[in-house]
């Protein structure tokens, strides 16, 4: 049966310009299952009807199947696929750009929140710095006002000293010039006793020796006072020229 004694559509014959390796296969497909009844009876038409649309339904089918596609249909269904990845680059970009301002939002809420803890923790610091100094400052100034007072008490012990000593110079003198007082008095008073029995001896019987004898004595006594006053006060001007001086020294 030859291939050009079918009945093709308009657009299948202008896809069969070229030759394909599906033309055998075609051919064969389209072959009749059933011979056609003679032309006298009045169901040919009908028969032929049918088999001229199975015919041409089968050339369809194999044809859609092993074409090639035409070049519009190609760029159409290019351009749909370009669209569609298009679309999705615009759309896995609208989430990343989203993801990506989210990420900047949490970093910048986390920033701002690490700022403000730590404008807080330095002004908690100046605030300790500021009282550091203030403290640094009293401090100075009470270090200052002791080292005054270890100068003044310095000063102090030195003149209290000063005087211990000279007390301890007065004390001394004093006590060597009154023994020496003492021992004169009691060489005085031994030879005032002295005198004072022999008179006894030889003027026991007579009374009016009595009354010399007690002038003699309350004159003894008398000088024994007089000679401590005399040590008593040259002590005590010497004490006083001693405090003027270290007075004057001060002073200077």
């Amino acid at each position: 049966m030859s291939f050009n004694c079918f009945y093709l559509p308009p657009e299948i014959k202008q896809t069969m310009d070229y030759e394909s390796p599906w033309q055998e296969l075609l051919v064969a497909s389209l072959s009749l299952p059933d011979p056609l009844p003679p032309p006298e009876f009045e169901a040919y038409k009908e028969v032929e009807s049918d088999q001229k649309a199975w015919r041409n339904q089968q050339a369809f089918n194999h044809f859609s199947a092993a074409r090639p596609r035409s070049s519009r249909f190609s760029e159409t269904e290019k351009k749909g696929q370009e669209m569609e990845a298009t679309k999705d680059q615009v759309a896995r970009k609208r989430m990343n750009d989203r993801a990506y301002r989210e990420r900047c939002k949490k970093k910048k809420m986390e920033t701002e929140r690490n700022v403000e803890l730590l404008s807080k923790e330095n002004d908690r610091l100046k605030g300790e710095n500021a009282n550091f100094k203030a403290e640094a400052v009293r401090t100075g100034k009470t270090l200052q006002s002791q080292e005054q007072e270890m100068k003044q008490l310095k000063k102090a012990i030195g003149l209290l000293k000063q005087r211990h000593d000279t007390q301890n110079t007065l004390v001394d003198v004093l006590s060597e010039r009154l023994a020496i007082a003492n021992d004169a008095d009691l060489r005085r008073e031994n030879t005032q006793l002295k005198s004072n029995i022999v008179l006894l001896r030889s003027q026991v019987n007579d009374r009016n020796n009595l009354d010399k004898l007690q002038l003699q004595e309350k004159n003894a006594q008398l000088e024994h006072e007089k000679s401590l006053l005399e040590v008593i006060v040259q002590a005590l001007c010497e004490k006083i020229s001693n405090e003027k001086g270290h007075e004057g020294d001060h002073a200077g």
